[in-house]
């Protein structure tokens, strides 16, 4: 699915207004049917929010995702600890967050549904660049363009990339102060990365001990949804 940037930007706003006053995700979905092209202009935020509204309802509801992501994102959650995202790349490196589950982080502050996380950073990053089609030169284009609390060299970076793809999983430590990360790829049938599954705590949460059975239990949640994507219409 290819969404303009000014569509992605009003579907982040208006949608993080709605989180914030307590709307559930499946109210936003079912308030509204239809959007006009010009609901999409910057300036009117009951456009914004007609915006986010048909984005959010086919991301979620006509393709019925979230139906087959959420009980295995709560299964990952409640068993770790830990809160749960799932996002799908919409770009060559860049992804949308389509919903998150758990309490571990104050998720809410920084985070709402429909905002596009560009560029390789983080154990989502590490994911899209080593199952995704970006090559390195652009890559490195990109990377250059993302801070981190603790940015790894190029090289570095490469390393991790090179980890996860025979890994299955990344593991990050260094994107945000204070946080781990784990994230795993939910691959199409043919072998195409559509989804990231993400799960991040406090650092003090997820030892090293910790991540080798969260990672497992990722990676069979994503095995669940790979399997499950025929039913899906993931434009």
């Amino acid at each position: 699915m290819v969404i303009e940037m000014d569509r992605l930007h009003a579907l982040g706003s208006a949608t993080g207004a709605l989180r914030a006053k307590g709307v559930a995700t499946e109210a936003i979905i079912a308030s509204r049917e239809s959007v006009a092209p010009g609901d999409f202009d910057r300036g009117k935020p009951v456009g914004a929010v007609v915006a986010a509204v048909k984005v959010l309802r086919t991301l979620l509801r006509h393709s019925g995702l979230m139906d087959l992501a959420r009980p295995l994102m709560h299964a990952v959650s409640d068993t770790y600890g830990v809160s749960v995202y799932l996002s799908k790349v919409v770009g060559p490196c860049s992804q949308l967050l389509l919903d998150w589950v758990g309490a571990a982080l104050r998720t809410d502050l920084y985070l709402t549904v429909g905002r596009q996380f560009p560029g390789p950073r983080g154990a989502s990053g590490v994911i899209m660049a080593a199952f995704g089609n970006s090559s390195e030169p652009e890559l490195e284009r990109l990377f250059a363009q993302v801070a981190w609390y603790q940015k790894p060299s190029f090289p570095e970076f490469l390393a991790r990339m090179h980890e996860a793809q025979k890994a299955g999983f990344a593991v990050d430590r260094a994107s945000t102060q204070g946080i781990t990360q784990v994230s795993v790829p939910v691959l199409s049938p043919s072998w195409e990365l559509l989804l990231v599954i993400t799960a991040a705590a406090h650092s003090h949460d997820i030892d090293s001990d910790a991540v080798g059975p969260l990672s497992r239990a990722m990676q069979s949640a994503a095995a669940r949804l790979s399997e499950s994507l025929r039913l899906l219409h993931l434009g």
